[in-house]
């Protein structure tokens, strides 16, 4: 698996007005912690974070290049402005390689859905997978080919194909996805509420029913 590298400072302040100081510069500040250590307030430079989490998304082991120490570590959150989506605060959790750790891992689809061609919809249940294991044996990413499934089929958790070593902390029979049958138009619907005939009429004989009621 490739070194995923991140170059971060030291900071010794933390207040309002030095954090939004930060981030005008293009840096987001955050805290780095774990392993019984101290806390650590840290920045990094926002477009290096942006670059690599759009290469691995936030799972997935980091290293964090501190002056001339290199730490291992995983992104337990990211804060972002609720306006813009920018990155406003990360936060760092050094991890132990040769201890086992929880992590989350994404699930990414790729091919087209035979179902899908049919004008059925993918519905995807879960879209990130608990695991634990040592760092070395997670994968960035769960892949599913999803082109042989067909409407009404589904894929479940005991279908994935996981790394000897990783274990999912998910139900076996938990499902992924489903491939859902096309919509019925809203006229189609409508005309299948109308009846197509007449209702029948209970002891409507020998003059007692609607007729004999006029």
């Amino acid at each position: 698996m490739e070194q995923i590298n991140i170059d971060v400072l030291i900071r010794n302040k933390s207040t309002d007005g030095l954090l939004n100081f930060l981030r005008k510069e293009g840096y987001v500040p955050g805290i780095i912690y774990g392993n019984s250590l101290v806390n650590q307030n840290i920045q990094i430079n926002k477009k290096e974070l942006n670059s690599q989490l759009k290469k691995h998304g936030k799972s997935g082991i980091f290293y964090a290049i501190i002056e001339d120490e290199v730490v291992p570590v995983k992104i337990n959150e990211i804060q972002r402005d609720t306006i813009v989506g920018e990155i406003v605060h990360v936060d760092l959790q050094r991890i132990d390689l040769a201890k086992t750790v929880h992590m989350s891992i994404p699930i990414l689809l790729f091919g087209n859905s035979a179902g899908v061609k049919s004008g059925g919809t993918i519905q995807q249940q879960i879209r990130e997978l608990e695991v634990k294991s040592i760092p070395s044996l997670i994968p960035e990413s769960i892949h599913i080919n999803v082109s042989d499934l067909k409407i009404g089929q589904a894929i479940y958790i005991k279908d994935l194909l996981i790394p000897e070593g990783v274990e999912i902390l998910h139900d076996n029979n938990s499902v992924v996805l489903t491939i859902l049958p096309p919509k019925m138009p809203e006229e189609e619907i409508k005309r299948e509420e109308i009846p197509k005939s007449e209702p029948e009429i209970v002891n409507a004989r020998d003059g007692h029913g609607i007729d004999a009621a006029k």
